[in-house]
């Protein structure tokens, strides 16, 4: 009787679970509010309900409320559970295309994506189309990690060529601002392709992690901006982000590791904010070319750079690079290789000088010399670059060779140095000029007994020459015949010719010049004059001496004069005398002394 009766009974129908994409577009928002609401009053109270949904699973009906009620506040797409991989797909590309597309066609509110697994492959450009889209991941350490690192989050491995992420249309307008507020959280973008080009950084090297994917970019952004990255790493691509006329973008415990550029800030871009940056193993880990208002706090930036690149880069392109603010950074050099220098601020021949960079509160952690050799020649060189401060530096800048250095051949190039000198460079200085520009380096020194200035081609430090006749010469009578000074005592800035007796300024200011040339005199009374001859001419420029002396007596004629130079204006001392004779060598005797003086 009892198999009778099981053998009447209907078989029950399958039940489908719906997806939450699928229960809020059935339900909508306000019958999925009810829904939720009733499910969540009768949570733990009514067992008939649960049973009747879910059968005993009642921690999946609280995850399924859970997750309801997180949907209906801020509506997201899954890609796990709402756009799984399709049979004839071998990878990640598709899926997450067709979610991405999804979301911006059905207008979803916040349009996020959560990315729930360790790992994804995505072999082509994924473009993003509207504005405020976010992709979150999970903090899963690197698969390919032992360790369980819980660097960045959900790792995307990019195989592809170009962008991984592009956000509009590639050659867009200036400022069109169509993607604006893109934003990642918790994911690692990574290149793993085969396409690739060996850094030149030796620290990736010798790790085995010294190649890049070409032409690749890990965010590729023109004319949007307001990116934000959060808890984001970013390895081995070309150009981790690039950007141009990408404003307002912050960019929040972000790790750049092993790329060719980390991050390119270009053209137009303006307010970027960097916090807490972490780079390692970059040939060049921020480049700045541009761009106005850059903020970089309590950054690490660790073993980048090689040989022939610097790890910061500010360049100029089409306008003055303007206020740059490095705040609390830690800039490490790696014992592996050597760098001329960490900061290299370099805007070319033909544009106006940069202006407005700051480094405050900056550790040096500059590994020690190696034979008496730096690993790092300099913190800052600078190049056509003005207005420049360092706010005190600490930990090991002794390390250095000097603080910072100036190229090339421009005509305003200033490095202002504010703190507490405990160091010694050995001459003393603080600055090397490897070009032939004007350049300007003032040091406000703070002790205890105030400020104390230093190291300015005006102040401590001026164009100074003494330079002194170093055998006998020859005047013939009636002639003036300029002072042959052959012999250097001293020359700051290299401004005398020995050859051909002459000074040449090397900047426009005002020049002290005192001479003296001492003879026998002739017999009888001879009148002789000594003179300041300008840029080679026949005519004296001023006479420091004119007068008549008895013959047969030693005679100094001597004097002293301000000139006011230009840069590149050269003069020289010249001697007359009514009779032949002949000018007495000797640094005591017949000398030449100029300095500058404003």
């Amino acid at each position: 009787m009892k198999e009778h009766t099981d053998a009447k009974k209907k078989p029950e129908p399958d039940r489908k679970r719906w997806s939450r994409r699928e229960a809020v577009a059935a339900l909508g928002l306000t019958g999925a509010a009810v829904v939720a609401g009733a499910l969540i009053n009768t949570m733990g109270s009514e067992a008939s309900v649960q049973q009747s949904v879910y059968g005993d699973d009642v921690q999946g009906l609280r995850d399924r409320v859970d997750a309801l009620s997180r949907k209906l506040a801020h509506q997201w797409i899954d890609l796990e559970e709402d756009f799984p991989r399709l049979e004839t797909e071998s990878d990640d590309t598709g899926r997450l295309t067709r979610a991405v597309r999804y979301i911006e066609d059905n207008n979803l509110n916040n349009r996020k994506l959560y990315l729930s697994k360790s790992e994804y492959t995505v072999s082509s450009t994924i473009v993003i189309q509207k504005r405020g889209f976010r992709i979150i991941g999970v903090r899963y350490g690197r698969p390919s990690d032992p360790s369980g690192k819980t660097e960045g989050g959900t790792r995307i491995a990019y195989t592809g060529t170009g962008p991984c992420f592009q956000l509009g249309q590639s050659g867009g307008a200036a400022y069109n601002d169509a993607v604006q507020g893109f934003a990642l959280e918790q994911i690692t973008l990574a290149y793993a392709g085969t396409n690739t080009a060996p850094l030149n950084n030796p620290m990736s090297v010798s790790i085995g992690r010294g190649t890049y994917g070409i032409g690749t970019f890990a965010v590729k952004d023109y004319g949007n901006g307001g990116i934000q990255f959060r808890d984001v790493q970013i390895e081995r691509f070309e150009y981790g982000f690039w950007g141009e006329y990408s404003d307002v973008n912050s960019f929040d415990t972000v790790n750049l590791f092993y790329n060719k550029v980390g991050m390119y800030i270009g053209v137009g871009s303006g307010q970027n904010t960097l916090r807490e940056l972490y780079t390692i193993g970059n040939d060049t880990a921020l480049w700045s070319e541009g761009a106005g208002g850059l903020r970089a706090q309590d950054c690490q930036f660790v073993k980048d750079g090689s040989a022939v690149e610097a790890p910061i880069m500010i360049t100029k392109h089409g306008a003055p690079h303007d206020s740059a603010f490095f705040h609390r950074c830690w800039f490490e050099v790696g014992s592996s290789h050597r760098l001329e220098a960490f900061v290299k601020i370099s805007c070319g021949p033909n544009a106006a000088p940069s202006r407005s960079i700051k480094f405050r509160d900056s550790y040096l952690a500059i590994g020690a010399k190696v034979n008496g050799e730096p690993l790092c020649s300099y913190f800052v060189m600078a190049g056509n670059a003005s207005q420049i401060v360092i706010e005190e530096v600490t930990n090991f800048p002794q390390n250095l060779k000097k603080l910072v250095a100036f190229e090339g051949n421009f005509a305003k190039q200033s490095v202002l140095f504010q703190g507490c000198v405990d160091w010694d460079y050995g001459d003393g200085t603080l600055f090397d000029n490897l070009g032939t520009g004007e350049a300007k380096f003032s040091a406000q020194l703070i002790t205890r007994d105030g400020i104390k200035f230093r190291e300015s081609l005006t102040i401590e430090q001026p164009s100074h020459v003494r330079v002194y006749r170093g055998s006998s010469q020859s005047i013939a009578a009636a002639t003036w015949t300029k002072v042959a000074f052959n012999t250097e005592s001293r020359d700051n800035w290299g401004e005398f010719d020995t050859a051909s007796g002459t000074f040449t300024a090397k900047a426009a200011g005002i020049y002290l010049v005192c001479a003296q040339v001492q003879w026998p005199q002739p017999a009888g009374a001879n009148r002789t004059r000594l003179a300041i001859h300008l840029d080679g001419g026949a005519g004296a420029f001023s006479y420091l001496d004119d007068g008549v002396a008895d013959g047969g007596r030693s005679y100094l004629s001597k004097g002293a004069l301000p000139v006011q130079l230009n840069k590149n204006q050269t003069l020289d001392i010249r001697v007359w005398s009514e009779q032949a004779m002949s000018i007495q060598p000797g640094a005591a005797a017949t000398t030449l002394s100029i300095v500058k003086i404003s």
